[in-house]
């Protein structure tokens, strides 16, 4: 069971947004606590991005997607955790080589900055997929779903924290892992018919009941006419 406060379970998306216009969005909208920083901010901004975010207590969630070699994934990740970040995401179909050491890294790289270790996250299938496409695309003979549990096996197997996956295979990942797995959970979506270039969408009550640890939301917050009632319109939905 997930206990944490509302707060806890919502990372804002902040890609799209030029560095100063997201420090100013969330300093108005004081209770968000953590922020998900991806791959279009921190090719524009760098690693200052993360110590800006720092700086005003955020905790963030790094959300590069690595998917390299091992020793190129393993180097990265000793890299970013000494940045101070709590959570990394990796691709889990690097193989279970890659995710091993990159676990073991991110541990090093955090111990050598005297910071706590992040949670290493891996990706399954991205939430923009479809059945028909990921079939047909990837000659895949098998179900998302069915894809989604056999990585998210691998990533536990690895060693990782948990796995992110959109929350149609949310239930079913609940019921074959334990609480201690995490499943953070991008394509949420208050409104159903705006799902942007989203294919497997939810709300976040359904989400959450569903066994979500962490919901990433980025537009139906940060594009909101009043982006800080728009978030805490979603705690309250989900607390």
């Amino acid at each position: 069971m997930n206990n944490s406060s509302p707060e806890d379970k919502i990372i804002v998306a902040i890609d799209g947004l030029e560095l100063t216009e997201s420090l100013l969005l969330i300093k108005r909208c004081s209770k968000i606590k953590w922020v998900k920083i991806g791959l279009e901010l921190f090719s524009r901004e760098g690693p200052d991005a993360i110590k800006a975010f720092k700086d005003i207590n955020k905790k963030i969630f790094l959300d590069l997607k690595f998917h390299d070699i091992p020793n190129t994934m393993r180097s990265a990740c000793y890299q970013v955790s000494r940045n101070g970040v709590d959570i990394i995401s990796v691709h889990a179909s690097a193989g279970s080589k890659a995710l091993s050491i990159s676990k073991h890294a991110s541990i090093e790289g955090a111990s050598d900055s005297n910071l706590p270790p992040p949670a290493l996250i891996g990706i399954t299938v991205l939430t923009s997929f479809s059945d028909r496409q990921f079939q047909n695309e990837f000659d895949m003979q098998t179900l998302i779903e069915d894809h989604v549990l056999r990585l998210a096996r691998l990533s536990l197997d690895a060693g990782l924290d948990g796995c992110v996956c959109s929350p149609w295979e949310l239930k079913n990942l609940r019921r074959n892992f334990g609480s201690d797995f995490q499943l953070i959970t991008p394509g949420i979506r208050l409104d159903p018919k705006n799902i942007n270039d989203q294919s497997r969408v939810m709300s976040p009550y359904k989400a959450i009941n569903l066994g979500a640890t962490k919901l990433v939301i980025g537009r139906p917050i940060t594009r909101a006419s009043d982006p800080n009632k728009s978030f805490n319109d979603i705690c309250k939905s989900i607390s």
